[in-house]
């Protein structure tokens, strides 16, 4: 019943401290949770100009290239923000730390938790983009969540490394932002992966992230069948990043507080 308990109280004070990130963030902003709306759309708007007016690029079966790229930036947008946010989440809470004890894992967990709503209101928008132009949802959207699951254990792994290690090397936070450019443009967000040349596409089968967020978008807009192999694969490299992060984690924790 203790550990029952305990879980319990944990479980509650991660959906807790993930619900403060997303208030602080936008509390004293006049628009507040719209700012998680107009972000990624104002970024789509502009990309889908630069790129499908001025470098012509294809989206996927003639679907209009505003709604392909913010179908891949909502998708790419839960991991990459969540990164973002989970690297400074135990140096941004120092104080709290030393206040009273509790599992250090959870406020990586809440920072990636927070951006999840975030996600479910680009979704949101994403539907109504898709309205607007006509586009009909496909039967098979249920297979978008265990893609999710499946992003969310790779996301959450990566989340404990950087945060854990943020702690000794402050630089941490400017090494993942420059990290996170380059590997948003070498994943298919701005294009499919049928545009890779043949020679290079194999070296792309390497980035979980880039395979799952052209899966999520062709299973939403095209309705493509998926590719369970992968997905296996996919599942299995995740749940190892999971494990890395969860260990190197806990194996870094008991300096935490004599670094901070």
């Amino acid at each position: 019943m203790e550990l029952i308990s305990k879980f319990r109280l944990y479980l509650n004070l991660t959906f807790a401290l993930a619900w403060r990130d997303v208030r602080v963030r936008y509390q004293l902003s006049i628009l507040g949770l719209y700012w998680a709306i107009i972000n990624p759309l104002l970024m789509a708007i502009i990309w889908a100009f630069v790129f499908s007016h001025i470098f012509r690029a294809a989206s996927l079966n003639n679907v209009p290239y505003v709604v392909f790229l913010f179908c891949g930036l909502t998708y790419w947008n839960l991991f990459g923000n969540s990164l973002s946010t989970a690297t400074t989440s135990l140096t941004g809470n120092a104080m709290l730390l030393s206040k009273q004890y509790f599992p250090r894992l959870i406020l990586p967990t809440a920072a990636v938790l927070a951006r999840v709503v975030d996600f479910f209101f680009s979704l949101l928008v994403l539907g109504l983009l898709m309205w607007y132009f006509h586009l009909s949802p496909n039967w098979n959207l249920w297979m978008l969540l265990p893609l999710l699951v499946i992003e969310l254990f790779y996301t959450l792994g990566f989340a404990y490394i950087v945060s854990s290690l943020n702690v000794l090397y402050r630089d941490m936070a400017q090494l993942v932002s420059i990290v996170l450019m380059f590997w948003m443009y070498l994943s298919p967000v701005f294009y499919v992966l049928q545009q890779v040349p043949e020679k290079a596409r194999r070296y792309f089968m390497y980035n979980t992230i880039g395979l799952l967020v052209d899966a999520q978008r062709n299973i939403f807009l095209a309705g493509t069948p998926v590719n369970w192999h992968q997905v296996l694969v996919s599942f299995l490299i995740s749940l190892a990043v999971l494990i890395a992060g969860w260990t190197l984690f806990r194996w870094l924790e008991p300096l935490f507080a004599e670094v901070m």
